[in-house]
């Protein structure tokens, strides 16, 4: 009688993210559903933080080691990461490396050609073809670039085309933890009660701040909307380098909405559970993203969002039944949609069940279950 041998595939993940959202948070996702697989992850991380910590407390092997680009005029502080990279792979018997965002896959490269080993790639960001030729031109050991959404791949196709074959390109989604980020009334209360906002109608999201954010249009558009009771709820942090646009951009606000602006800084994982539970709409301004997990974890908690294509990426997510896309930067068409939904608390009430149906599209779960198949191929096991 056969018995089925469980696969173990050992993988090292680089990453230059330090926290535990982004594009860390399907990686989070990866661990918890493919350990028990058997995937034996070892992290390496540009910066040490929450991600870090976490993995080293689920016993997931974790070292921070700095993870430069090459340089001809200074070869030193590469040389010597690519060194103790190298320790790590033989250590523990690295079978795969998976770079977790574009921008350490240079460091990745050279790594995966001396010990001769595949390598993966994440892409989570739009790449120009100037990137893409001095990156992946001659990546012999490359086997799969992984694109978090199929219009982020649309949106790099020109960039690529030529220098990475098609048949090791994959859209592999990023995905969230559904049983974690669910509808739960008493979140909803409990946030409602410590803010007392129980008898408004509130709008917002939760994001790094940055220019192509366009929180500005978030920001006009509550201006131009006639709606009793309304509420703008906004979390998050400047990004490094932005925090003068972000002290601007947020005293701006206050000056011209007064109390109808709540901004609540960043917030863990547990104080995301009641925020976006609270809101009644998720609104979008961003210029471009990749996938957005934000909006994702909006939806997953039974929030409907409205707002912008951004590059036709968001709205992959929302559509068809997770909220309303429209116009690109039509602040009017916006704040004409926000107003439609608002004043109809039976469409509100609704689109909350059809909201985190969307979100059940990109299960972690699943999207785990894709990757495992995908590393399987790779290795030909």
């Amino acid at each position: 009688m056969s018995q089925d041998i469980k696969t173990e595939i050992n993988v090292l993940y680089l990453t230059i993210n330090p926290n535990r959202m982004s594009t860390t948070a399907p990686t989070e996702g990866w661990f918890k559903h493919l350990i028990p697989k058997g995937l034996r992850p070892v992290l390496v991380s540009h910066k040490a933080g929450d991600f870090h910590n976490w993995s080293l407390q689920q016993g997931i092997p974790a070292y921070q080691i700095s993870l430069p680009f090459p340089s001809k005029t200074n070869p030193f502080p590469f040389t010597r990461s690519l060194w103790q990279l190298y320790r790590i792979v033989k250590k523990h018997k690295i079978q795969l490396i998976h770079c977790n965002e574009q921008d350490n896959f240079p460091i990745g490269k050279y790594l995966s050609r001396i010990c001769r080993i595949p390598i993966a790639v994440s892409v989570h960001f739009t790449m120009d073809s100037g990137f893409c030729r001095w990156a992946f031109k001659g990546a012999r050991q490359l086997q799969r670039v992984f694109f978090v959404s199929n219009g982020l791949l649309n949106n790099c196709r020109q960039a690529i085309e030529g220098v990475i074959p098609e048949s090791k390109v994959k859209v592999l989604y990023n995905g969230l933890d559904l049983a974690y980020f669910q509808p739960d009334q008493s979140q909803r209360d409990n946030f409602l009660k410590k803010y007392g906002l129980e008898k408004q109608l509130l709008i917002g999201t939760a994001c790094a701040f940055r220019p192509r954010k366009q929180l500005e249009h978030l920001f006009e558009t509550v201006l131009h909307l006639n709606v009793p009771n309304l509420k703008v709820v906004v979390a998050g942090f400047a990004v490094p380098g932005d925090e003068k646009y972000v002290k601007h951009l947020l005293e701006n606000a206050r000056r011209k909405m007064g109390d109808r602006l709540l901004y609540l800084g960043q917030l863990n994982s547990q104080e995301l559970l009641g925020f976006y539970n609270a809101l009644d709409i998720s609104v979008n301004t961003s210029e471009e993203e990749a996938f957005s997990i934000s909006v994702l974890e909006a939806m997953a908690c039974g929030c409907p969002v409205i707002g912008y294509p951004s590059k036709d990426t968001v709205s992959e997510v929302v559509l068809p039944s997770g909220g309303e896309i429209v116009e690109q930067d039509n602040i009017d068409k916006l704040t004409e949609a926000l107003a439609q939904w608002l004043n109809d608390p039976q469409k509100l009430e609704t689109a909350r069940i059809d909201a985190r149906r969307q979100a059940e599209r990109f299960d972690i779960a699943k999207i785990a279950d894709q990757l495992w198949d995908e590393y399987k191929v790779i290795l030909n096991k």
